[in-house]
């Protein structure tokens, strides 16, 4: 079984994303009931996800 991504920081931003595991609310939501497949397609996605969102936080920060 996948282990899930999740560090406990659980805060969606703007665009309904965990910015802690990079996570949309229905994966997190379903999370328990993906299969290892889906479990490991999601995981493959979340880094590009995260870099995102850091991306926008640290745009947001440098706003006047």
């Amino acid at each position: 079984m996948e282990q899930s991504p999740c560090v406990r920081i659980c805060t969606l931003n703007e665009d309904k994303l965990c910015i802690g595991c990079g996570r949309n609310i229905e994966e997190i939501k379903n999370w328990t009931t993906f299969s290892d497949d889906c479990k490991n397609t999601v995981k493959s996605q979340l880094k590009g996800r995260l870099s995102e969102i850091l991306e926008k936080m640290r745009a947001k920060r440098l706003q006047p």
